[in-house]
Parts: C-alpha cells; sequence; structure tokens
C-alpha cells in the first residue's frame, strides 16, 4: 500500500524543500479531514510560511508539525501550541477556536491542529497606515491582551534555566565570539522579574484585525515562560517596524519611561530565542555592515536608542 505523503525528510534542509508545498501535502490533508468529517479539504491554499505545514482548507487553518525526522521537536511544539492556546482562549483572548488536535501515521507520524480560520489582515500589513489617534486604540488594546496572555504560572519557574537557555541559543553564532562572551556576561548578571506566560512572537504576522477591527492573536507555536520584556522584541522590531509613534504610544500604556523601556527592549532581545536575528536585522539595516563586525553589544543598546526616540512631544 502506498503512502499518502510520498516526499523524503531525512533532516531540516529536506523539510524546508517541502513544507509549503500543496501537492505534497493534499493527499494527507483529504484523509486527515476525511477522519475527522470536515469539508474544505478540496480549497487548499497557502499561508505565510512559519517553520510547520500550514494551509487553508475552506472555513480552517490546518498546521502540519514537522516530523522527528526532520530534527525538530515537533512533540513538544505540539504540545505548547495546544496547551498556549486554550490557555488564551480561557483567559478571554481572541483566537482561533481548535477544531481538532491529532496525529495521521503515515510514511512519517504528522501531529496536526486544525482551527477556525479568521478573516482579517496582518498587523503589518494595517499598522503602517494607522494615524495616531488609530495606532492608540489598537496599542491599548493589545496592551489588554497582553495582560490577559502573561499570567504567572502556577508551577514554580527556573531563572537560571531560563538564563541558560538563552546564553546557549545557537542564534548568536551571527555575532562575534567577543560579542558572545559579552552577551552571556551581561545575561549572568541580568535579574530576571516576574517570569509568566509569554506568546513570544507577537509581530505582525500573528496578530490579526479582522472586519469588525478586533485583535485576533495566532501562532502560539513559540509559547514560553519569560519576563514580560520577552514580548518586546517582537513588538517593535516587527509589528510596529521600529515606527516611534508607536513605540512611545506603547511605553505609555507600560508605564515605563523611555531609559526603562529600552533597558527592558535591550534585555528581552538579548533573553529572546530569535534575539541574534533581530539584532543582525537592526545592526545591518541601520549601520550597513555586517553584525558579525559589531563590536560590542552595547552598540546595539545605542543603535536601539537613537532610533526609538522620539522626535516629537507625545501628548
Amino acid at each position: 500500500m502506498s503512502n499518502l505523503f510520498s516526499r523524503e525528510i531525512y533532516n531540516w534542509d529536506s523539510w524546508g524543500a517541502v513544507y509549503q508545498s500543496i501537492d505534497a501535502f493534499r493527499p494527507l490533508i483529504y484523509e486527515i479531514f476525511a477522519r475527522e468529517q470536515l469539508n474544505g479539504s478540496e480549497q487548499l491554499s497557502h499561508l505565510k510560511p512559519g517553520t510547520n505545514a500550514v494551509f487553508k482548507a475552506g472555513a480552517y487553518v490546518i498546521k502540519i508539525f514537522a516530523p522527528t525526522s526532520s530534527g525538530l521537536n515537533s512533540d513538544q511544539d505540539f504540545k505548547v501550541e495546544q496547551l498556549a492556546m486554550q490557555r488564551a482562549i480561557d483567559q478571554g483572548v481572541r483566537t482561533p477556536n481548535i477544531v481538532s488536535a491529532s496525529k495521521i501515521v503515515d510514511k512519517y507520524e504528522f501531529k496536526y491542529i486544525i482551527m477556525d480560520y479568521i478573516e482579517g489582515q496582518s498587523a503589518e500589513t494595517v499598522f503602517p497606515g494607522f494615524k495616531l489617534e488609530q495606532k492608540r486604540k489598537f496599542i491599548g488594546e493589545l496592551h489588554d491582551v497582553m495582560v490577559k496572555l502573561n499570567t504567572v504560572p502556577n508551577e514554580a519557574v527556573s531563572c537560571d534555566a531560563i538564563i541558560e537557555k538563552s546564553i546557549c541559543n545557537e542564534r548568536w553564532n551571527v555575532v562575534s565570539p567577543e560579542v558572545k562572551k559579552q552577551i552571556e556576561d551581561f545575561l549572568n548578571h541580568y535579574k530576571l522579574g516576574n517570569c509568566v506566560y509569554v506568546h513570544g512572537d507577537l509581530t505582525g504576522d500573528n496578530v490579526l484585525i479582522d472586519p469588525e477591527g478586533r485583535i485576533y492573536v495566532i501562532d502560539f507555536a513559540d509559547s514560553t515562560v519569560a519576563p514580560v520584556e520577552y514580548e518586546y522584541p517582537g513588538i517593535v522590531f516587527e509589528l510596529f517596524q521600529n515606527d516611534k509613534e508607536g513605540v512611545h504610544e506603547f511605553m505609555k500604556c507600560r508605564n515605563v519611561n523611555y531609559s526603562e523601556f529600552i533597558d527592558l527592549l535591550f534585555a528581552g532581545t538579548l533573553l529572546h530565542d530569535f534575539g541574534g536575528n533581530f539584532i543582525k536585522y537592526i545592526y545591518e539595516k541601520y549601520v550597513g555592515k555586517p553584525v558579525g563586525e559589531m563590536a560590542h553589544i552595547t552598540e546595539f543598546k545605542e543603535l536601539i536608542y537613537r532610533k526609538l526616540k522620539a522626535d516629537y512631544e507625545c501628548t
């Protein structure tokens, strides 16, 4: 009997070559939808890619997690996303309803989540066109979402484990060994505040605005436990796209002054799983040199301080 999924997945690159292919996943999705007694599998289309295979299927979104042969710990991602989505729903955050979360064993074992498709535009598309009052309204609602999401876990949290994970992050390989050591020194002396549940990827792609103007949050695959400043790099660098008005309105919602906010943004970036990506993007965008040429991590902090500082009076 032939497999529904016929491609070979043996490492991360082989997964990357196929995970956006509708043709590769179509037979598998047909079978999943038949088992789940859902309609829409004949209407497959692409959604913005992430780490896993994600497609729109009629009125639903199906996310198929990378099998273990890809080298990714998909079991953990599958559990994290389910728990985080349900926690968000329980806290009153608008997020897609989970229709099914299960697995199918074919050539590989594929775990999947099927959820409702949310009709809306990404904040990345809409936010740049907002006037100041629209930004204030949106940021106020985003702040309310964060208050609901960023709750303290019932279980004990190991601050040492959070710091160690950040220090050992392979994405720091984009900077020089000297800068990596500076990052390690900073993190070893950084005092974590209250650690909370964080979405971890509040970027423009993962915050949707529906036709009624309501905010929906999607893609909880990067959810973790960390201090709240862990949320800031994705919001500032990707959702706001370094927009000064947005940054300063957000500061007011968070009730911090500019210097305090930059301190938190800097620390949040060094703690973040994608911190190396953020620093590379910002440094190369504004300095015009490879990030490997950065001599000291404080150059990044000084850069964001200058580039995000308001050149107008906040009202």
